[in-house]
């Protein structure tokens, strides 16, 4: 793989977040992170580089639907992946059309596939 992509990831646990950062790296990601949509607002409004939004959508605050509306009104085009142990992905218009879901638990390799995808997806 060439340069890094750049992704940022939203995950409240921070085993969860710490375990999917490391993984995501060692697949050749450069992954920049958050605990709440907050903070990841002020990371990606900082960080031009961030390719792809990969959130959960339980956080604390604003969950990671209202999060990834938010980031698409700094970023129109940013991809997002939506991950959740506790959400049905049929549930009609909560999240973005356009959004993957990554139901958990799921394995890094699996994530770091879905992010390729999304990105392979957007150009």
């Amino acid at each position: 793989m060439g340069s890094a992509r750049h992704v940022l990831l939203v995950e409240d646990d921070p085993l969860v977040r710490m375990t999917l950062v490391e993984g995501l790296a060692d697949s050749g990601f450069d992954v920049l992170e958050a605990e709440d949509a907050e903070t990841a607002l002020c990371v990606l409004a900082h960080h031009p580089e961030i390719e792809l939004l990969l959130t959960d959508i339980n956080l604390p605050g604003a969950d990671g639907f209202a999060l990834a509306r938010a980031a698409r009104v700094i970023r129109p085009d940013l991809p997002v992946i939506y991950a959740s142990g506790r959400f049905r992905q049929a549930e009609p218009g909560r999240g973005l059309p356009d959004a993957p879901f990554l139901a958990k638990p799921f394995s890094v390799a699996c994530a770091a596939a879905t992010i390729a995808g999304a990105m392979r997806a957007d150009g």
